[in-house]
C-alpha cells in the first residue's frame, strides 16, 4: 500500500484536518450533464399520468444528515493518508482538498458511508458543487455542503441535494470567504468498481435569484404569472423555479435568449422530478397540468453567456378558447386589403404578413394568456406555413407569419391594366392542439401580375 506525506496549514493543523489531493487524476470539465433525448414541450402535451408512479423525493424525506459536526479539537502533526483503492476520507477530519474548476473521482465501499472533500473560497462568491453518480437504480448517492465555523470548530450544513438513483446531484451557496466541506454520502448501495465524480467551482458574478441550482433552492412563484430575467453564471449553473397549481391549468412558457453564443434550454418536472417535456430557447410551449407542484429548470447544455441574461415568462390561460376573430392582416408588396377577386371578400397576402385578432371562449368572453397558432396551407407542394402568438389579458393577439412559399397562380383577375394571378388558400387557427372556429377560413395568396395596358 502506497503512502504519502500531506502538508497541513497552521489553521488546518489546529482543527485536525488533513490536507491533500484525492488519489485519482483531476479532470478539467468541458461538458454539462447528459440530457438524453428530451421530449419537446408542445401544445399537444396531455395531462401528466405519472404523479404516483415513481418515488416522490420531496414528499418522502430521506434520513437527514447532521446539520453541524464538531471537528477534533486536538492538534495533529503532519498526517499520512493511505492512497488505497477507495480512499480514507470517510470523516470530515480526513477530508481531501479539491481545487475549484477541476473534477475528482472516488468510490464508496459500503452503504451509508460518506466521502469528504473540502475547498477554500478566498473571497465572497457563489460556490457550486456537482456530483456525477453511478448509473444504477440500486445506487443512490447524495451531496451536501458545509461551512467551517473557525470559532467553534464546527462545520455547518448550508446546502444539500438528495435526488434519487441515477440522477446527478447539484447545489450552490452564496459563500463568504472560508473553508467549505463537500460530503458525498450513500443513501442506498455502494460501488467499488464505478466511481463517482465530484467538483466545485466559484462564480464572481451571479443574478439576484441565486442560489437556485436545485429543486430545494428553487424560487417559489406559487400560482401567479411571472417574468424572470436571470443569468447562467457558469457552465454547470442551473436556475430552478417552483410553481404550485391549485387546480388543473394550462401553463404557457417561453424562454427568450438574445445571446448569439450561449444556448439555453428549459425543462419542466413534476413533484417526483419526472420530466414533463423540454422547451428550446426563443419558443413558446403550453401544457395542461393537474393541480400539484412543478419545477422549471433552465440550463445551458453546451455554452453560456454571462453578459446576456435570458428571460423566462410563465402565465396561465384563463379559459378554453372556442373561436377567434381577425380584425386585420397586413402584408408586403403593396397588396394590403380585404378584397373580392370573385370568390368573396378575403384578406389578400403575399409573403410577410401580420395577423391581428382576438380569442374568445364559448360564452364570448375574451381569453387571456392563450397561445394561438395558425396554419396556412399554400398550393405549391401543399406546404403548411405556421405562426404563433400569445393573447394579452383582453384576448388580443398580434401574430407575424412569413409565407416563404410562392403562389402558383391558379386563378386570375383582370383589373383595368393588370392581370392578377393568385391562389385561394386555407387558413386555420388552433389552441392547445384543438382547431378553433374563426370568422375567416381562406385567403387570397397573391402570386404575380402581368401588365395588360
Amino acid at each position: 500500500m502506497k503512502t504519502k506525506v500531506i502538508g497541513i496549514t497552521a489553521l488546518l493543523v489546529t482543527l485536525g484536518i488533513s490536507w491533500g489531493g484525492i488519489h485519482t487524476q483531476a479532470q478539467t470539465l468541458t461538458v454539462h450533464k447528459e440530457l438524453g433525448n428530451p421530449t419537446p414541450l408542445v401544445q399537444s402535451v396531455a395531462p401528466n399520468k405519472e404523479l404516483t408512479s415513481s418515488k416522490d423525493y420531496f414528499a418522502i424525506k430521506k434520513k437527514e444528515l447532521p446539520q453541524s459536526i464538531t471537528l477534533p479539537s486536538s492538534t495533529i502533526q503532519r498526517s499520512t493518508i493511505a492512497a488505497d483503492t477507495y480512499g480514507t476520507n470517510t470523516t470530515p477530519d480526513q477530508a481531501l482538498l479539491i481545487q475549484t474548476g477541476q473534477a475528482y473521482q472516488g468510490y464508496i465501499a459500503t452503504e451509508g458511508e460518506s466521502r469528504w472533500f473540502y475547498t477554500q473560497v478566498t473571497s465572497p462568491a457563489k460556490l457550486t458543487s456537482f456530483l456525477s453518480v453511478v448509473n444504477s437504480t440500486a445506487i443512490d448517492y447524495d451531496l451536501s455542503l458545509y461551512y467551517l465555523n473557525e470559532e467553534t470548530s464546527q462545520i455547518q450544513q448550508v446546502a444539500f441535494s438528495t435526488k434519487g438513483p441515477t440522477q446527478y446531484e447539484q447545489l450552490s451557496h452564496i459563500a463568504k470567504a472560508g473553508y467549505y466541506f463537500i460530503r458525498v454520502s450513500s443513501y442506498q448501495g455502494a460501488d467499488t468498481t464505478n466511481p463517482f465524480t465530484v467538483f466545485a467551482v466559484t462564480s464572481d458574478t451571479y443574478d439576484a435569484n441565486e442560489p437556485d441550482d436545485n429543486p430545494w433552492l428553487a424560487k417559489d412563484r406559487g400560482a401567479a404569472p411571472f417574468v424572470s430575467t436571470q443569468n447562467i453564471d457558469n457552465s454547470f449553473d442551473e436556475d430552478w423555479t417552483k410553481v404550485t397549481l391549485t387546480a388543473q391549468s394550462k401553463m404557457n412558457l417561453r424562454l427568450d435568449n438574445t445571446s448569439t453564443y450561449g444556448t439555453y434550454q428549459l425543462q419542466l418536472f413534476n413533484a417526483n422530478l419526472v420530466s414533463q417535456g423540454t422547451l428550446a430557447q426563443n419558443t413558446n410551449g403550453q401544457v395542461t397540468l393537474p393541480a400539484g407542484t412543478y419545477y422549471i429548470q433552465v440550463l445551458a447544455p453546451s455554452t453560456f453567456d454571462l453578459t446576456k441574461p435570458y428571460k423566462l415568462s410563465v402565465n396561465y390561460q384563463t379559459a378554453d378558447v372556442s373561436r377567434v376573430t381577425v380584425s386585420d392582416i397586413t402584408t408586403d408588396g403593396g397588396l394590403y386589403g380585404f378584397i373580392d377577386y370573385g370568390q368573396g371578400k378575403k384578406w389578400r397576402v403575399k409573403s410577410n404578413i401580420v395577423i391581428t385578432g382576438r380569442a374568445f371562449d364559448a360564452t364570448g368572453t375574451p381569453v387571456g394568456n392563450a397561445i394561438v397558432t395558425t396554419n396556412i396551407t399554400t398550393i405549391l407542394n401543399g406546404k403548411v406555413i405556421s405562426g404563433t402568438a400569445t393573447t394579452d389579458g383582453y384576448g388580443n393577439f398580434t401574430m407575424p407569419v412569413y409565407i416563404n412559399n410562392p403562389g402558383v397562380g391558379q386563378y386570375t383577375f383582370q383589373s383595368s391594366r393588370y392581370r392578377h394571378y393568385y391562389d385561394v388558400v386555407r387558413i386555420q387557427f388552433f389552441n392547445n392542439g384543438k382547431q378553433l372556429n374563426s370568422d375567416i377560413s381562406t385567403l387570397y395568396h397573391f402570386a404575380y401580375e402581368i401588365y395588360t395596358g
